[in-house]
């Protein structure tokens, strides 16, 4: 202790070679099994140690291991002759109850939180599965995430044409036309009823627009030398009968008025078939106000539905 608050270093004569040599074993098959010969080797080129051991030396750090509660097994010739570490004292474990408990939230965070930032919480949760070896967690953790069969690749480049407002070429699998090159300025990755989506301006119609995330396939050109103006905004204005508590105002919208027994919004948009969603799924709980040419169009809409579902009756 003295030679180290002296010179701040550790030496060969501050350290117990038995336990460290130990120690270092441990780590290298924690890793992955390994012969004697690649564990000599790795003890030869340590900057503490530069020296190898006999295999009876190595019997003996094996030993010490096994007594804390490791088991180790070397390997079959055929296999390779590698020691194995198949399991220790210092596993990872994580319980049904823990497993639930995450599920839960995992589903609870996901609904309100930036892409990026679930980026980096569903990557700290696989960390955990693949440190604990559960299978049941990983599979959990297969059917509750939201990124899980997105190529990362993929979901990087939309990010980063996102966050540089780039215009971009998607290749994409439309529900209705098929597979087909979409040019898009590119404004934000969101989620919405439990779904990705990439939001932007359509070269194509002048309006902005969303897409399934996971109907594209690929980024198949990026920064394309194009322009597009700025697509008109609509602007509605609605009321909406709610507790005050209840209302979460989107970031195109803003509010008027608002008091116990109503709250009066302005919703601002290129595309009016995202304004409309907006409106019908507050039922019967919302107003339009104005323009009086959408009041028109959303009444009209609604009769439509009504008529559709007496059809089915």
């Amino acid at each position: 202790m003295k030679e180290f608050l002296k010179t701040k270093t550790v030496t060969y004569n501050l350290m117990s070679f038995t336990g460290f040599k130990a120690l270092l074993l441990f780590s290298l098959l924690a890793e992955s099994p390994k012969t004697y010969q690649e564990i000599n080797e790795h003890f030869a080129n340590h900057p503490y140690l530069h020296e190898t051991i006999s295999i009876d030396t190595l019997r003996v750090y094996i030993n010490s291991l096994e007594r804390i509660g490791c088991k180790i097994e070397r390997t079959k010739k055929a296999q390779g002759s590698k020691y194995v570490l198949l399991n220790n004292p210092f596993e990872f474990k994580i319980t049904d109850e823990q497993i639930n408990s995450i599920a839960k939230v995992y589903k609870s965070i996901s609904k309100n939180i930036a892409v990026e930032d679930l980026i980096y919480l569903e990557n700290f949760f696989f960390k955990l599965a693949e440190i604990s070896k559960n299978e049941k967690y990983l599979e959990t953790l297969q059917n509750i995430s939201i990124l899980y069969t997105i190529d990362k690749k993929l979901l990087n480049g939309l990010l980063n044409a996102c966050k540089r407002k780039h215009a971009i070429i998607i290749k994409y699998n439309s529900p209705n036309s098929g597979i087909k090159n979409i040019e898009v300025k590119a404004d934000k990755l969101e989620f919405t009823n439990h779904k990705l989506y990439l939001y932007g301006t359509s070269f194509e119609y002048n309006k902005y627009s969303s897409y399934l995330v996971s109907r594209i396939i690929e980024i198949a050109a990026t920064e394309i030398n194009a322009s597009i103006s700025e697509p008109e905004e609509i602007e509605v204005v609605y009321k909406l009968h709610l507790d005050k508590d209840d209302v979460v105002l989107q970031e195109n919208e803003e509010l008027i008025e608002q008091n116990k027994e109503f709250s009066t919004i302005k919703i601002r948009n290129s595309n009016k078939f995202f304004i409309t969603q907006r409106i019908l799924s507050y039922g019967d709980k919302c107003e339009v106000l104005s323009p009086d040419s959408y009041k028109e169009e959303i009444i009209s809409t609604l009769k439509q539905m009504m008529e559709a579902y007496a059809k089915d009756e």
